[in-house]
């Protein structure tokens, strides 16, 4: 029993351990959250000052250095700013010389795509034997074709013959 004894108190110490761990992640969150809003009325204090200070309103000679360091950097934003513009001018007036000295490619289509089929619902060039249309997937239906060739004799003949006229072959 001795054993078990102390793995009770074992995990009673764990557990101990971890609700105090818990308690003070809570109170520190408490802590942290105390010391956001004092930034924030911080913040706020200064803000009040620097707009006083931008109306015209005499310095504390304390805040006078930090004041024109502000100046200073809102000045250097500025600049920064004025060269991202800068630098964007520069890429959209390259963007469009290149666009208008860059000669439209000129495809050249094969004797097949010139001679292929038109589809019925777009008008893409389609394939020999294409049953979907490769631009909008319509369904193609393969017009019966007018004529055929006599294997034996190899002459023109009307696709519902039955017999060739010249050789008198007959067709299955």
């Amino acid at each position: 029993m001795d054993f078990f004894d102390k793995l009770g108190n074992l995990a009673k110490n764990i557990g101990d351990k971890a609700t105090d761990a818990i308690e003070i992640s809570k109170l520190n969150g408490k802590i942290s959250a105390e010391k956001s809003a004092i930034d924030e009325k911080l913040k706020a204090i200064g803000e009040i000052y620097y707009q006083k200070h931008l109306g015209g309103a005499a310095d504390d000679p304390e805040v006078a250095e930090l004041f024109a360091g502000i100046d200073g950097h809102h000045g250097t934003i500025a600049e920064i700013q004025a060269e991202i513009e800068r630098v964007r001018a520069e890429t959209a007036a390259k963007q469009q010389a290149e666009q208008s000295s860059v000669p439209e490619p000129e495809f050249k289509v094969s004797q097949e795509e010139e001679e292929a089929q038109p589809c019925p619902a777009c008008g893409a060039a389609l394939g020999d034997g294409a049953k979907f249309c490769p631009e909008c997937g319509a369904k193609i239906i393969a017009p019966a074709p007018e004529n055929k060739f006599c294997p034996e004799c190899g002459e023109m003949v009307a696709f519902s013959a039955k017999f060739c006229g010249a050789c008198g072959h007959r067709f299955e």
